[in-house]
Parts: structure tokens; C-alpha cells; sequence
């Protein structure tokens, strides 16, 4: 179905459920702790995953050992960093601008180290203007964050998210959307949901509690990573994670209504750069792809010339 979906379309799409995920993480979290709500948002999510899966043939090719270390760290690592970091007090906007303002530099360079992306001026600029515009925007949520553990914990997230970003565009760019979903649900279920039995936890059930695991579960768990995966399937690992960088600034939007935090006149300062940034990136992602293009045609049509020539004869 996503296939379908245009860019312009997908992208902001795509920036708008990872945002929300921060924000409705932090709400499910004052109700519960970290590891009974993940436990129960990959389960959620793999009771819809794994039936819509084996409803077609697609799974029984899929590379399911390799899906399910990428599900290890888009999942377990990079959820589990992030939610462990919200309950230690660092707040959305921060977890946000930590995992999601270091994590392109990372994942681009990771892509260019293993030799699926080429970096230039241009692209390095990009990130650099866009890790900025996150800075300034963010500035204001320094002062009030509980640093240390909070913070440390939230760069086992950024690994998670880096190092699954790579992994899934270099071995399973091609798999199956719903297939990867379930695999990658699957495999987080079945490491948190023992973890949460033996450690325990608290999860005082309420309305506002069951809401925010249906959508971390349902709309996070399925809809944004099914988004995430089609993005990395269309784009290079860069282009995504420039995407990533409007999340901390729209997160700290959103946080002022959803959780009572004030908005800062720099959070609109501060996505204006970063959507320079992401601009750049994208607008030389688009040149790259458009010059490869050309060069497949010409040599398409280099291909033909002697062919035709030939046939031409008497």
C-alpha cells in the first residue's frame, strides 16, 4: 500500500509518527515503567504483523536471521534507550535531540564507511546546518534536564537506531515491508516480554495508559516503521536521517499542549535551520538520483546504437 504513497506525501507523514512517539511514550510512562510497556507495545504490535505476514509468500524468502538483529536494534536498543531515558526524567524534546541529532552523523558515516553512500561538502553541510537548527531549537530543554544516567542511557538508543538504519538499508533493503515488521516485532517481543515477567515493574492500568499503548503499539509500532522501512527502501540511509532531524523540533512543539512544556520562541527558530538542513540533503539526494538516472539511460542507449546500426544494413 505504501508503494503508492508519494514522497511528498510520505515524508511528512513519516516526521509526524515519530514525533508523536516521543511524546505518547512519555505520557504511557507516567503510568508504567519502561520494560512492561515495551513488552506490551511489541506484543500489540505482533499480533497484527505476524498474521498479515504469513497471508502471503513473501516471509518464506525473507532473510528472518537478519531482520531479527535489525529488529534487536531499531527495536530493543533504540526503544529501550529512549524509554529508560524518559523515565529517568530527560525530557521528550531531549531524548529527541540527543538520539535524533547525533544519529545522522553517525549513520552517515557508518554508510560511507561500509561503502553504500558517497559524502561530499554538500552532504556533510546539510547535516551540519540541520544538527544546529536541532541545537538551537532545543537549547531551552538543556537547562532542564537530569543529566547522567538519563542521558547515558539514551545513547544506547542512538546505537540502536544508527547501526539498525544501516543494517536494514544494507542487508534488507528489499524485504518485504509487513515481513520486516513482523520479524523485527517479533524478535523484541520475544527478548522484553520474558525480561518484563521476571523483573516486574509498575503499570497501574487507566484510560490514558491503554490509548497510549494502542497507538505505540499499533500506530508507532506498525504504521511508522512500515513508513520508515518504505523511506529507506526509495532513499539513500542519509536522506532518512535527515528526515530524523525535523522530529526533536516538531517533538518540542507538540510537548507544549500534550505535557505542559512551555515552547521557547528559539524551538521556531531553531526548526527553520534544521529544515534548511534537511532541504539540502534532499536536494542533493535528488540531483544524485536524477544524474543516475541519466547515466543508466545513456548507457542504455549506448547499448542499442550498434544494434541499430547493424539492422540498418541490407
Amino acid at each position: 500500500m505504501l508503494e503508492r504513497v508519494p514522497d511528498r506525501f510520505l515524508m511528512p507523514l513519516f516526521v509526524a509518527l515519530w514525533s508523536s512517539g516521543y511524546v505518547v511514550g512519555a505520557v504511557a510512562l507516567g503510568s508504567a515503567d519502561p520494560l512492561p510497556v515495551l513488552a506490551v507495545r511489541f506484543t500489540l504490535a505482533s499480533l497484527v504483523a505476524v498474521p498479515l505476514a504469513l497471508r502471503g509468500r513473501n516471509w518464506r524468502d525473507a532473510p528472518l536471521g537478519r531482520l531479527a538483529v535489525v529488529g534487536l536494534f531499531l527495536q530493543v536498543l533504540q526503544f529501550g534507550g529512549a524509554y529508560g531515558g524518559l523515565s529517568l526524567g530527560v525530557p521528550a524534546a531531549l531524548v529527541a535531540l540527543v538520539m535524533l541529532g547525533l544519529s545522522p552523523l553517525i549513520t552517515t558515516g557508518l554508510a560511507v564507511a561500509t561503502g553504500q553512500e558517497r559524502a561530499d561538502g554538500r552532504l556533510w553541510a546539510g547535516l551540519a546546518v540541520g544538527v544546529v537548527g536541532v541545537g538551537i531549537s532545543l537549547a531551552p530543554e538543556l537547562g532542564s534536564a537530569r543529566a547522567g544516567a538519563g542521558v547515558l542511557v539514551t545513547l544506547v538508543a542512538v546505537a540502536g537506531l544508527a547501526g539498525g538504519t544501516v543494517l536494514q538499508k544494507r542487508w534488507v533493503r528489499a524485504a518485504d515491508p509487513i515481513v520486516s515488521l513482523a520479524a523485527q516485532s517479533v524478535t523484541a517481543a520475544v527478548l522484553l516480554v520474558p525480561a518484563a515477567a521476571i523483573v516486574g515493574g509498575r503499570f497501574d492500568v487507566s484510560p490514558g495508559l491503554v490509548l497510549s499503548l494502542l497507538w505505540i503499539g499499533w500506530g508507532m509500532g506498525l504504521v511508522s516503521l512500515g513508513v520508515f522501512v518504505r523511506i529507506l527502501q526509495r532513499h539513500a540511509a542519509s536522506t532518512a536521517a535527515a528526515l530524523l532531524l525535523l522530529v526533536p523540533p516538531v517533538t518540542a512543539i507538540v510537548s507544549a499542549p500534550a505535557l505542559g512544556q512551555a515552547l521557547h520562541p528559539a524551538s521556531l527558530a531553531g526548526m527553520l535551520v534544521a529544515l534548511a538542513g534537511v532541504w539540502a540533503v534532499l536536494r542533493r539526494a535528488s540531483a544524485a538520483r536524477e544524474t543516475e538516472r541519466q547515466a543508466v539511460t545513456a548507457s542504455a542507449a549506448a547499448s542499442r546504437a550498434p544494434a541499430t546500426s547493424a539492422s540498418s544494413l541490407p
